[in-house]
């Protein structure tokens, strides 16, 4: 009988509260219908400001979660080297795995950028970019093969494994497994057979195209590896650098002057962050990120969110006070809070369900143009999208609603169904978010021009050097290295270099017959300065790395170099890789040379070079930075990049006779070109994303923001509308209505810019200290966000107030 009765108490209690579900969910639809702008207003800015920070989120925590798929990320470390206390790192030239039992596994990589290596398959040519390792590359690196055994797949050298994108490249959807790919460098010729498929990560630093097995003992690849380790738990790594620390300072047969070299360690979660090493992951794939970048992102997802939040609740707030009889009316019926509190919790999960679903929906569409601007490829679950926005919608909304449940939970039933309070005496709140919402949309435009103006003062500053159509082409392809020249007899050799010139003669030949190429030069780009020590030969000066720049003597005119003293080099008269150099203001002040006649720098691994002339310093890197020394070197190097410049309105043409040279000399491979304007442009990527960014969320804050200020005005004026006719039928007119019903929300506005502008030259003072040039914190930037931002705010007021002015008295004071 007691189970009876238990079992009857139960059914009637969950038949009672699915009654009351039934009625709160009718009731909240109810509800959505009679007050349809605050619905609609409500929805629009969870939606705009969810989505906003859904994507930002993503890319946000792909960033600072970069590797942290590999499971023992921390006890992973990269082996690093200082020639000389004032060198930038390099990788070390001796360091043996056996001497260091904190070693737990170990690998060595040697990495190849794109246009280094060929692979040939079905006679197209690629030029990826790649990896060289030893088997043991999986025990330190967790990446997962989706075809393939980490234990085994490093083991024969004559194999190769594919990233997933490369190939689907390759063989689209087909199995790769047994294909056989061509493999070509300047060392080393040979065919590869498909053994494997490796996924990288989004959030992987490392990104490459190939992996093919380690074989020193069958050949060389002409270049340096760099040594990685996983350490054994509880590794001490100050220890360890202590007795790394001098491991280099002599290496046998090899730079046996080096007796100040420092060796040390990086750890593998502090790789992608560090500015320090960009010299050494310049030869390397490894990809960096900016911090301070990534805390400007956080600022605008966090301003996004405050102005959801306050929009949210500036509209629960107006809710609030348009039910607020119906609240008194249902509480005098009995109601208890408790019910009261119910109907809003299912109003707001009916809301959120509606918008996660919504954004979702849209995340979704919009992903791959968004992984396409940041360059990412993010592809989280449906179901993880699901939960993140369900998570931030639920902050938004349960932020949102604290200051209008107080209000609902301390009102006055009476008065309430007197009406003889009103908005202004009980939901003063309003003022206050509108005021701060508009100033965060005042701060994200100001900041949002500056940057625009930085970027643009980037784009177009002079560098100091000629970059004006200029194409930049690389047209020969050295072919390997053949190892059986090893014993040729000097005859042979000399026959053989021959041989290999002609390919090159030809093609400068046939550039010179070319009549629509005004210029042209072959060497490095100014933007392609590479790392290597120098110092001058008298003083008492240690050798520091500093940048160099290999030229031909046509770089001159080409890209109109400023000869400020001596002399360029000139054909005839200088020999390439002779022993003279060319050096920049920058570094005659550096070492403060007073007459580069008697001077000698010396460099560390080529000797001594005699300065022969001093060029006017240019901007070659980012503008972040003032011209840094700058060594120019003549070189002859047939692999190296053309820079030619054609005559005016011929460069389409041009260019066809460019292609059709390269396709002659090397058939089969995808003609590829860039213009060193572009290549500039380049260097401002992430300030120019950065820029759109800021531009996209200043308008969708705007916009939130403006959605609230309209539902406030709509409320407002609806509210006042006999207070209109009253004025109406004693001679006011609609332009005397219209200031009287616009000069509150203005008055708003205003404050919000006066507390805004402040913070924003503060903010964009400290962010423009990162640049070496400067735009000007002009005092147009703030009236112009100033005058912008006002007008949106009176166009969205002037909306409602309009109607409200014009409309006829007599329907106004018609009784209710």
């Amino acid at each position: 009988m007691m189970w009876q009765f238990f079992r009857f108490k139960i059914k009637k209690l969950l038949a009672t509260n699915l009654n009351m579900l039934k009625y709160y969910i009718k009731f909240a639809f109810r509800n959505f219908r009679s007050n349809k702008v605050i619905f609609a207003g409500s929805l629009a800015t969870l939606c705009l400001g969810a989505l906003c920070i859904s994507l930002l989120f993503s890319y946000i925590h792909n960033e600072l979660t970069m590797d942290d798929f590999h499971e023992r990320e921390n006890d992973i470390y990269m082996v690093i080297m200082k020639q000389s206390p004032k060198s930038d790192w390099s990788h070390p030239f001796r360091f043996s795995v056996e001497e260091y039992p904190e070693i737990e596994s170990a690998t060595d990589l040697i990495f190849f950028r794109e246009d280094e290596t060929k692979l040939k398959y079905n006679q197209d040519i690629y030029l990826p970019k790649g990896i060289i390792a030893d088997s043991s590359f999986f025990k330190v690196f967790d990446f997962k093969l989706s075809i393939g055994d980490t234990n085994t797949v490093l083991n024969d050298p004559q194999t190769i494994i594919l990233s997933e994108d490369f190939s689907k490249k390759l063989f689209g959807d087909s199995n790769p497994i047994g294909q056989v790919i061509d493999f070509e460098i300047r060392m080393h010729q040979g065919t590869h057979t498909v053994n494997g498929i490796i996924k990288i990560p989004p959030n992987s630093s490392l990104k490459f195209d190939y992996i093919i097995p380690y074989a020193r003992r069958t050949y060389g690849y002409g270049r340096s590896s760099i040594p990685f380790f996983k350490a054994v738990k509880g590794f001490d790594k100050n220890k360890f650098e202590e007795k790394i620390k001098n491991s280099n300072n002599k290496v046998p047969n090899f730079y046996p002057q080096l007796t100040e070299s420092i060796t040390s360690t990086i750890s593998f979660d502090e790789l992608y962050f560090n500015s320090e090493l960009s010299t050494l992951k310049k030869r390397t794939l490894f990809s960096s990120g900016n911090k301070k970048n990534i805390d400007i992102l956080i600022v605008i997802m966090l301003v996004i969110l405050l102005v959801s939040i306050l929009n949210y609740s500036n509209l629960q707030i107006i809710n609030t006070n348009a039910v607020l009889k119906n609240i008194a009316i249902s509480k005098v019926n009995g109601a208890l809070k408790r019910h009261i509190v119910g109907q809003k919790i299912i109003e707001t999960l009916i809301v959120i369900t509606i918008s996660v679903l919504l954004i979702t929906l849209v995340y979704n569409l919009l992903l791959p143009w968004f992984n396409d601007f940041v360059r990412v490829s993010l592809a989280p679950p449906i179901w993880k999208i699901f939960l993140i926005n369900a998570i931030i919608l639920s902050s938004i909304t349960i932020i949102g609603l604290i200051y209008p449940m107080l209000i609902i939970n301390r009102f006055s039933t009476i008065n309430n169904l007197k009406k003889t309070n009103s908005i202004s005496q009980k939901l003063k709140g309003k003022q206050v978010t509108v005021v701060l919402q508009y100033a965060m949309a005042f701060l994200l435009l100001i900041s949002s021009i500056i940057v625009n103006n930085q970027l643009k003062l980037m784009l177009d500053k002079d560098l100091g050097f000629n970059d004006d159509g200029i194409l930049k082409v690389k047209l020969y392809y050295e072919p390997p290295f053949n190892t059986e020249s090893r014993n040729w007899t000097r005859e042979r050799r000399l026959e053989e270099r021959e041989k290999a010139m002609q390919t090159p003669k030809y093609i400068n030949n046939q550039l010179a017959s070319f009549s629509i190429i005004e210029q042209s030069s072959q060497g490095g780009s100014p933007l392609d300065v590479f790392p290597i020590d120098w110092k001058p030969k008298a003083g008492d000066f240690e050798f520091e790395t500093l940048n160099s720049l290999v030229v031909t003597p046509n770089h001159q005119n080409l890209f109109n170099f400023n000869l400020i003293e001596g002399r360029f080099f000139e054909e005839g008269v200088d020999k390439q890789r002779g022993k003279k150099i060319v050096i920049n203001e920058a570094a005659k002040k550096h070492w403060g040379i007073e007459d580069i006649e008697t001077t000698v720098i010396k460099n560390r691994s080529w000797g001594e070079y005699k300065i022969i002339g001093v060029v006017k310093d240019f901007n070659y890197e980012h503008l972040s930075a003032k011209p840094k020394p700058l060594m120019m070197v003549y070189f002859e190097d047939f692999e190296a990049e053309y820079f030619i410049r054609f005559h005016k309105n011929k460069t389409q043409e041009g260019i066809q006779h460019i292609e059709a040279l390269f396709k002659e000399i090397n058939p089969n491979q995808v003609f590829k070109y860039s213009f060193l304007s572009d290549e500039i442009a380049v260097l401002y990527q992430k300030e120019k994303r950065l820029s759109i960014i800021y531009i996209a969320f200043t308008i969708i804050a705007l916009l939130i923001s403006a959605i609230g200020l309209f539902t406030i005005a709509l409320y407002d004026t609806q509210r006042r509308v006999k207070e209109v006719g009253v004025r109406k039928v004693n001679g006011a007119t609609i332009n005397e209505i219209m200031y009287m019903l616009n000069k509150d929300f203005i008055k708003w506005v205003v404050i919000a810019f006066i507390i805004a502008c402040p913070i924003a030259y503060y903010a964009m003072s400290k962010w423009l200290e990162n640049f070496a040039y400067k735009t000007p914190l002009s005092w147009w930037v703030f009236a112009l966000a100033g005058v912008f931002t006002f007008i949106i705010a009176l166009v969205t007021v002037s909306w409602q107030t309009y109607s409200a002015a014009t409309r006829n008295p007599v329907e106004s004071l018609r009784d209710e």
